[in-house]
Order: structure tokens, then sequence, then C-alpha cells
């Protein structure tokens, strides 16, 4: 007789099957558990007391202060250049002579020619005289009954016609002695002097080349720059981010790439108003100020044109509690323990981020929202939010991005370089 209820191998098999069930689920709770307990491990600093100052650097170039370019106000040939590019001039020393015979033509023209308009308002200025006693004897004669009416009013207007000529003949010579200045003028503007002290920085021409006077729409030819190198400046560009942080009188530091080695202290004497627009790779616009500032220590063999980095320092801090950079992280609310959204909020209030950073308690990293203040190139300042002696995670750049409100941790060093 066969026994009844199930057949022997097949309550076997359903053994079996059960038992592998066991100890799956004993293995994914252990498993669950490992994880539960796992530590991540993360680097800390502790918040402490700091000097800080915010920097904001940008490269430029340097320049002199005041330079001033020598063009040429007529067209003629250089006949004689009489310094080099790097000679020191004084204001008043003679640069560059421009052909004058033919401007000295025309003034010896002109002089002729006002000579003669003075000639000819002498003679005007007698008949003046002439007419006029010729028009009162004429008048006396009519008066005694010699003479006619007619021949009374021919005496008056030659004497009108004389003094006309006369005041003709002033304006002549007014106009001559006008086109003499100007001719003049020109004559002394092709002897080329020095208008400043200052270094012959750019000398563009040599003679027996022809120098070209400009016009409204055309410059004319830059014979040479004269520069004064006693007081340099630096000209860097600043975002529009940093710009605003910028003031007048902040204390700056340049440094240039002739002397590496070498850094001169400056202070910021002008912000620009109006926008440098600049378009990217991408086809982004980025707006840029200019920002001047003045070396206040003295460069040797200094060049104008030198390319030059610069430092401003725009805030300072003594004694702030400060965390590094690193550390500030952001969250979303709805990621923080703890966070119930109020009743009046929409949906989307949990999406909102805070900033804080990660603050270690019994072996838990829990986020703190904290309000900073300036940075340097290391720290932020902190406000409000932290304690002195208070341990953040600083690192590393993975686990902070990863790491979550209350999420077990493990303290490490960090590594040394080498």
């Amino acid at each position: 007789m066969m026994e009844r209820g199930r057949p022997k191998g097949s309550r076997k098999k359903y053994l079996i099957l059960i038992l592998i069930v066991v100890v799956v689920a004993i293995l994914v709770a252990v498993n669950m558990r490992a994880k539960r307990g796992k530590s991540l491990p993360v680097q800390v600093e502790v918040v402490e007391l700091r000097d800080i100052s915010m920097v904001i650097s940008s490269s430029g170039s340097i320049r002199p202060k005041r330079q001033v370019d020598i063009s040429a106000s007529s067209i003629g040939k250089v006949t004689r250049v009489a310094v080099k590019e790097g000679d020191y001039v004084k204001k008043g020393q003679f640069l560059i002579q421009i052909d004058p015979i033919q401007l000295e033509s025309t003034v010896s023209q002109l002089k002729a020619a006002l000579e003669s308009a003075r000639a000819n308002e002498r003679e005007t200025f007698a008949r003046v005289h002439m007419t006029k006693n010729e028009f009162e004897r004429t008048k006396k004669l009519f008066n005694q009954g010699y003479l006619t009416d007619q021949e009374v009013e021919t005496a008056k207007a030659n004497h009108e016609i004389a003094v006309a000529n006369h005041e003709a003949a002033r304006f002549l010579i007014a106009q001559q002695e006008a086109l003499l200045e100007s001719a003049e003028h020109n004559l002394k503007e092709v002897t080329i002097t020095a208008g400043m002290d200052g270094v012959v920085t750019r000398l563009n021409v040599e003679e027996g080349e022809i120098a070209i006077m400009g016009t409204l729409n055309n410059p004319g030819t830059v014979l040479m720059t004269i520069a004064d190198l006693s007081t340099i400046e630096s000209e860097i560009e600043v975002d529009e981010t940093e710009v605003v942080h910028i003031r007048l009188g902040h204390k700056a530091k340049v440094t240039l790439d002739a002397f590496p080695d070498t850094s001169y202290q400056a202070v910021v004497t002008e912000i620009g108003n109006s926008p440098i627009l600049s378009s990217s790779v991408s086809g982004q616009q980025g707006v840029d100020f200019n920002v001047v500032m003045t070396i206040t220590d003295t460069i040797q063999n200094v060049r104008p044109g030198l390319s030059a980095d610069a430092e401003i320092t725009v805030a300072e801090r003594e004694g702030a509690l400060s965390i590094p950079i690193q550390s500030l992280t952001v969250r979303r609310k709805r990621d923080l323990k703890g966070y119930t959204p109020p009743d009046s909020a929409g949906a989307k209030s949990g999406d909102a981020e805070v900033e804080g950073v990660f603050v270690i308690e019994g072996g838990t990293a829990k986020f703190r929202e904290v309000e900073i203040g300036i940075s340097s190139q290391k720290y932020f300042e902190v406000v409000s939010g932290l304690e002195e002696g208070e341990k953040v995670v600083s690192g590393n750049f993975k686990a902070i991005r990863d790491l979550k409100d209350g999420q077990r941790v493990k303290v490490t060093k960090k590594a040394k370089k080498k």
C-alpha cells in the first residue's frame, strides 16, 4: 500500500526550497544591516578664527599715466630726426624737422603782401585827407557863389569814396596779417619740439620719409610717442560679478611677467562705468569692466605694455570665524531630516536649496544651514550657524557631494602631498 499524503521526494524538494528562501532572506537582512552600519570616510577641519582677505585677481598690462602721440600737422618730407627710441627728452627740446622750404616761401610771399597792403592803406589815408580838404574848399566857394551844387556833390562823393577805400585797405591789412600768422604757425609746426619731459617710447619715422597730416576720417602719421614713466598704471578687465566689490582707494598688488619675483604696491584710481562686451566660443556674451590702478612703487627698466597680474584686496576680516571653501555645499530642503513643509507652502517648496555644511556630531554628519560673509582663496567667513571648535566635513569632494543628512561617517586623515 502507498502512504497517504505527499510523496517523499516532493516533500524533500519543498523543504529545500523553504531553506533556500530563509537563507536568502537572512543574507539580505545582514547585508542591509551592514550597509546601515557602514560609515562613509570623510575628512574634517575645525571651525576656527582666522584673518581673511577677499582678493580679486585679473590680468592686464601696464601703461604710463601720461603719454602723448606726436603727429604731423602738414605734409612734408622728414629732413632730420634728432632723437632715437629710448632717449629721455626735456620739454621744448628739438625732435624732428619736416622740410620747411615751401612754407618759408609762403611766409615770405605773405609778408610782402602785407607790406603792400600797408602801403596801400597809407595811400588811401592820404587821399582821405586830400578829398576832405577839397570838399571843405568847395563848400566855401559854393557859399560865395563861385561853384554850383553839382560841383559840391562831386567833391563830397570823392571824399566818401576815399574813406571807403581807406576802410577796405585796413580790412585787407587784417586779412593779410591773419594769413601770415597762420603760415608762420604752420612753419613753426614743421620744427617739432617736445611738449613734455619723458622718454621716447616709440619712433615711427626716419629721415627721408613723408609725413602725412591727419584729416577728420583718416589719422595722420604718428611720428613718435613720448611717455612720462615716473607714474605707471596697470589696467585690467574685471568680471561684472566682481567689479561691484571694488572701490576707489582699494589696495592692490601688481606682478609683472618680466619681473616675476617682484611685486609692486598699487591703489585703485579708476573704475570703468561702461562695460566691455566680448563673445565667447559658446556664443555667450561676457561683460567686463576696466579697472585702473596707479603703481606707487618704482619699477626699474619699465616699458609700457608689459603684461601684469593684479590682486585687489576688497575686504579684510581679523579673527573671523571661518570654514574651508570646499565645506560649503547646498541641499534641497526635502532631503534634510525633520523637514516639514508649511501648510501654506506650495508643492515645490521642498525643492528650494539652502547653503550649509555637514557638522560631525557623535559619528554622524548633520547638515547645518550657515550664513557666510567674505571669502578668501581658501576660506569663507561664517556670519552665523556655527561656533568655534566645531568640526565640519572638508573632503573629499565626492564624499561631500554624496553625503546625506544624518549619515554615519568615519573621520580619516588627509593624504599628504608628495
